[in-house]
């Protein structure tokens, strides 16, 4: 089938930064598989926006795995990155649509590069790639409005 080329365009995508960690872990844990450590881990995740003008905004996004100042063993992985994207003004459609690429699928892209980032990051690394699981986005988003004042900032920002 033919693919349908979205409206929402991505300009650029850049990692700001990255840490990497690898905690061993003890000896009574040395056989276990990866996924044993890997399936605890906490994920964190913020995001945010911000116009650039009418037409691009950017996205900066930001995930932590196990990032903690006591870590289990394994990985403890930190990843910031963001992305410019552009909404041409003249784009055709609902301005729910429109919004919905603005909004939601910009961050779910950033998420996406970023995850790949974290993939490759830990390739090489003693346990083999760590794989980001999937993430129930819209509670991520519900989430975060509730943690958000009218000034667009996180309330924990004041």
């Amino acid at each position: 089938m033919e693919a349908k080329e979205s409206p929402i365009k991505l300009l650029r995508f850049v990692v700001l930064g990255m840490e990497f960690r690898f905690i061993p872990p003890s000896k009574q844990n040395k056989s276990k598989s990866p996924d044993f450590f890997f399936q605890d881990y906490a994920i964190d995740i913020d995001f945010s926006h911000s116009a650039v003008d009418e037409e691009q905004f950017f996205v900066f996004a930001k995930i932590g795995v196990n990032n903690f100042s006591k870590p289990k063993h394994g990985y403890k992985i930190f990843i910031e990155g963001g992305a410019r994207f552009l909404i041409p003004k003249q784009t055709e459609g609902e301005e729910k649509v429109i919004n919905n690429l603005r909004f939601f699928s910009s961050v779910n892209i950033v998420v996406g590069y970023l995850r790949a980032a974290i993939s490759t990051m830990t390739a090489s690394a003693p346990m083999g790639p760590y794989l980001l699981p999937p993430v129930d986005m819209q509670d991520l988003f519900r989430r975060k409005s509730q943690n958000t004042t009218d000034e667009g900032q996180p309330s924990s920002a004041k």
